[in-house]
């Protein structure tokens, strides 16, 4: 993933965007496609009248003539500029909206479908900044690539047919409104390139900002934030970041702005050049008084047509690099299988047996292992506890062992066969865990349990697995019992749990999965002693058929189970029941007795 930088051509991600905007709605082109022509039609038609009626009036022509002329142009701009009105809408902006929320919707589709181990990779990371700054609303340059192309292509029509305009008159004029573009062409596209460098920086620091913002509303955070007095910190910090952000961001208006002065003195030059020089031939009696009116329309509308070329190529290009963000975070690769893979465990198989050999593993851009060499094998239906102290690599092994992480080193099997030979998603359905960060969904207590929507519920299961889990008394003292709405944040009527209580809802959800392979880590971290034992006492109920696997860091509640592997130093460092690791006087043995004597100073200070 840190070697992940991958480049997109300027027409790819035109292609990838007219893609887009057709499978949503093709009439949105075609519209675009009809305000290309009037954007150039309509203008064009505006200066002719004037020349229309200054050459009719010169002629002498009949009132009849006249009116007919006359009229039937500006019928025809009437048209135009209603058909204009109509189509400039939707280019303006449906366009943006309409790629706004397809954004949306793929990022939110990769962010909860990619591997979870890229989800937290920094280099991943670092690309889903870049791509939330490139598609943040509707008006941004990555969203309007039809729109921005649309006046691009009615620019370069509007060049080609005011330049032949004034070219009849004289080519002179013409070398020198165009010597100028090129000028103002460089000076832009040197300030955008200086954009374009500065990106990532400038991603970076509203990275930061945007982190401590979410940290300053966090509920989660708040009790710190004033019981250890971090506001003016934050606040200090903040200030800190958004100055430079300020800083930064001021460099590149600056050279923006310089290059617009830039553009505007070559205006000034180029259109009092071409006009004195108009002015000189209708003096000397070269051009009529239609043609002056109409090639002096067309030099201040052609700098118009110069200048938006200029500066639609450029947002073209700015567009074009916004895009390649999005689609460099949305076509971030995959290690886990995907395609179809070997059958799932079933009969015999199951509950299945888990084999590690050799597995070792490094976090991104961590300077040692997380886990080293680690091998062991777990029959099924056993119930293995993984100890040991904190940091040490337990959680990291069941997230390897669920598929979530790829060991770099070393395989994992599972009824016979490596996990990644498993179609990714299918081998999920064999994992059932409860893992230490618990997130609870904006719905009803059953929807929670079951994960899924009411018509798929299973009402009495999840009755059965919210009283196995103990929190079934709770759930029937709430108003709308397992109807009751959680996540107060969403939900104005909602109940919020403890967090003892979202542990057990937790262990009601792996439960209600029914898988053949269920983890738990640390289940009962947040529980009260009494409601601890109780989940103890029915551990051999919850796990009844299946392989289980248990982590936590009081080694008390460890007693329960087949065997116990306690982690030092990133590897395994004792295996056995809890009675021979005893025996054994290890590391094990000097971990329990250190707890239990601190149970046993609290239980002696109680009795005093």
């Amino acid at each position: 993933m840190k070697d992940w930088a991958p480049t997109y051509s300027l027409g790819s991600n035109i292609m990838f965007s007219l893609r887009t905007h057709w499978r949503a709605k093709k009439s949105t082109l075609i519209l675009c496609a009809i305000d290309t022509v009037m954007s150039v039609l309509l203008p064009f038609v505006r200066i002719l009248l004037p020349k229309l009626v200054i050459d009719e009036l010169t002629a002498g022509t009949a009132p009849a003539h006249f009116a007919t002329v006359v009229g039937g142009a500006a019928a025809l701009l009437l048209i135009l500029n209603y058909v204009k009105g109509y189509t400039e809408v939707i280019a303006t902006h449906s366009v943006g909206t309409i790629a706004s929320i397809g954004s949306v919707f793929q990022m939110m589709e990769k962010r909860m479908d990619m591997d979870y181990e890229a989800l937290e990779d920094p280099a991943s990371k670092a690309l889903e900044e870049k791509a939330l700054r490139a598609s943040e609303s509707n008006h941004t340059p990555a969203h309007n690539i039809p729109r921005t192309l649309t006046r691009l292509i009615s620019n370069i029509l509007g060049f080609a047919l005011y330049g032949s305009v004034i070219a009849v008159i004289h080519p002179v004029i013409l070398v020198l409104l165009i010597l100028s573009a090129v000028i103002s062409w460089l000076s832009l596209s040197s300030a955008r390139k200086y954009e374009r460098e500065t990106r990532g920086e400038r991603s970076a620091l509203h990275r930061k900002l945007r982190y401590i913002q979410e940290s300053a509303k966090s509920p989660e955070r708040a009790k710190d934030v004033r019981i250890y007095s971090m506001s003016q910190w934050m606040k200090s910090l903040f200030s800190e970041i958004a100055n430079e952000l300020e800083a930064r961001s001021g460099k590149v208006a600056t050279r923006n702005m310089v290059a617009q002065l830039v553009d505007g003195a070559l205006i000034l030059i180029r259109d009092g050049a071409a006009y004195a020089y108009l002015t000189y031939l209708l003096l000397r009696g070269n051009i009529s008084l239609g043609d002056f009116v109409l090639v002096f329309s067309a030099i201040g509308a052609f700098a118009g047509w110069v200048s938006g070329i200029i500066l639609q190529s450029s947002e073209l290009l700015r567009a074009s690099a916004e895009m390649g963000d999005i689609r460099a975070y949305l076509d971030i690769p995959d290690s886990s299988n995907r395609a179809e893979g070997i059958p799932l465990p079933t009969g015999d198989w199951l509950p299945p047996a888990i084999s590690v050999r050799n597995v070792s593993y490094r976090y991104p851009g961590a300077d040692t292992e997380a886990l080293k060499d680690i091998t062991f094998d777990v029959k099924p239906g056993e119930r293995i506890a993984i100890v040991g102290a904190n940091g040490a690599g337990k959680t990291t092994l069941v997230k390897l062992i669920s598929g979530l992480y790829r060991p770099q080193t070393g395989s994992i099997k599972v009824a016979g066969a490596d996990i990644h030979e498993y179609n990714r998603d299918e081998y999920f359905t064999v994992i059932g865990a409860v893992f230490q960060d618990i997130h609870l969904l904006t719905t009803d207590i059953a929807g929670n349990v079951s994960q899924a929507p009411p018509e798929a519920t299973d009402y009495r299961r999840v009755e059965e697995c919210l009283k196995l889990a103990g929190l079934y008394e709770r759930v029937q003292a709430m108003p709308h019992k397992e109807k009751t709405l959680l996540v107060r944040q969403v939900n104005d009527d909602a109940v919020e749990l403890s967090g003892g209580e979202k542990q057990k809802l937790a262990l009601a959800r792996a439960l209600y999965k029914d898988a053949p392979i269920i983890i738990l880590d640390e289940p009962t971290a947040a529980l009260d002693p009494i409601a601890e034992s109780e989940i103890y006492s029915k551990y051999a109920e919850l796990t009844k058929g299946k392989t289980s696997i248990y982590i936590s860091h009081r080694l008390a509640s460890t007693r329960f189970c087949d065997r116990i592997l306690f982690l030092d130093s990133h590897t395994i460092a004792e295996t056995g029941t809890h009675d021979e690791l005893m025996r054994l006087g290890g590391k094990y043995a000097q971990m329990f007795e250190l707890q239990a004597h601190y149970y046993r100073s609290d239980a002696e200070v109680d009795q005093k």
